[in-house]
């Protein structure tokens, strides 16, 4: 358990009386009252687990591959405090103000309808949300994120991207300043619904569980609608992933939701063999080359977007120009705007996988869907020759 959760300890919650609006207003504890009317239920996700109880309700996160464990108590606001566990964290709900240090709770936000409440966004180039641009354009929001700015709007919970690392860093100046971090994991679900889950969970700190469960609902049939369109196909092209760091190559693991949303568009992923659920995982250098060499397509994730383009790439490495998919122009890349714009995958990819389905059955079976334009995958031109020489 990270630093901050000793920090904050049992029933250490972070109510400061704050009253600046409806949303933060507490009327009076009712006993025997049943505040939570509409509970979620994880049907997907393998990585959370709640349970509800009239006025406070548990959840439970255990991240995949990694196996670390927050256990939260969200408790209505003005109710006692139910006993509690020395390990769990009390949430008073709902929350009245948040940040974002992961903007792919952008989307989620603006679905939830909880938008007014975002007190801090990580990187203001990144959002594409109508919601939280609007934030930005009235200087609602400040460009530049940093922990002085949401201490003063005095953030209660700030949702960051999963990572011990990143999370160790920052715990101890958000514990201090009365505020807690909220490890954002979905990427390491095991599939692309199990990951859209995710806005269940967060719509727990916000009693939006009604919401949450219609918005989910009609996700998870928009999916299964898409992806009958390639069931039973038998020609499967093989699919590469990434880009090198340094001498070896960040992949996904073959349980990963991006394996799993792969494999439900219809095509075989070069490492499918792997068990990992992870999204970080790492191989040799050459051992990627081998697998992706002959691949058909190259996908390129958000993350490899931030580095050179690929043109560039294999025209400065043979062995990249040697792939079959530069070769054939199969490589593309999940940056509608690349390379200059701001990537609505960040925001939305995580609340319209049947969107990000249907770009990938389009890339890996030309004509099975109806026309539309692409909502996150784009194709890159590596048809561009070698440089004359001066």
């Amino acid at each position: 358990m990270l630093t901050l959760v000793a920090a904050l300890g049992a029933g250490c919650a972070f109510d400061r009386g704050w009253s600046s609006g409806p949303a933060e207003t507490a009327s009076a504890f009712e006993p025997g009252r049943d505040y939570f009317p509409t509970p979620v239920v994880f049907r997907h996700s393998n990585q959370l687990t709640v349970t509800y109880h009239g006025f406070y309700k548990r959840a439970r996160l255990v991240t995949n591959g990694i196996g670390e464990e927050f256990r939260y108590v969200f408790v209505q606001r003005g109710a006692p405090l139910p006993e509690l566990h020395p390990d769990e964290i009390v949430i008073h709900v709902p929350l009245r103000r948040f940040s974002l240090g992961s903007f792919r709770y952008g989307g989620i936000s603006d679905a939830l309808g909880v938008t007014d409440r975002l007190v801090g966004f990580s990187n203001h180039s990144n959002a594409t949300t109508p919601a939280i641009v609007g934030l930005f354009k009235r200087g609602v929001l400040q460009p530049n994120f940093n922990l002085e700015g949401v201490a003063h709007r005095e953030t209660e919970a700030h949702f960051n991207w999963y990572a011990t690392t990143t999370l160790a860093d920052t715990g101890d100046a958000f514990a201090r300043m009365g505020s807690l971090i909220i490890p954002a994991a979905e990427h390491m679900e095991p599939t692309p619904l199990a990951r859209a889950e995710w806005l269940k969970f967060f719509a727990m700190f916000f009693n939006e569980e009604a919401r949450a469960n219609e918005v989910f609902d009609t996700i998870e049939r928009r999916y299964e609608e898409v992806r009958q369109a390639v069931a039973g196909v038998q020609v499967r092209p093989r699919v590469f992933l990434n880009l090198p760091q340094g001498d070896a190559w960040n992949i996904y693991g073959g349980r990963n939701q991006l394996a799993r949303i792969i494999a439900d568009a219809g095509g075989d992923y070069v490492w499918a063999d792997d068990p990992s659920e992870e999204s970080g995982t790492t191989v040799h250098y050459e051992l990627a080359l081998d697998r992706g060499l002959d691949a058909d397509v190259w996908l390129l994730g958000a993350d490899g977007t931030f580095g050179a383009r690929l043109a560039n790439l294999s025209l400065g490495n043979p062995r990249f120009a040697a792939f079959k998919s530069v070769r054939t122009g199969r490589v593309f890349v999940n940056h509608k705007n690349y390379p200059d714009g701001p990537n609505p995958w960040w925001d939305y990819a995580l609340i319209k996988p049947d969107e990000e389905l249907a770009d990938l059955i389009e890339i890996f079976h030309p004509g099975r869907l109806p026309p539309r334009e692409s909502t996150f995958w784009r194709r890159l031109d590596t048809s561009l020759e070698r440089p004359a020489e001066p």
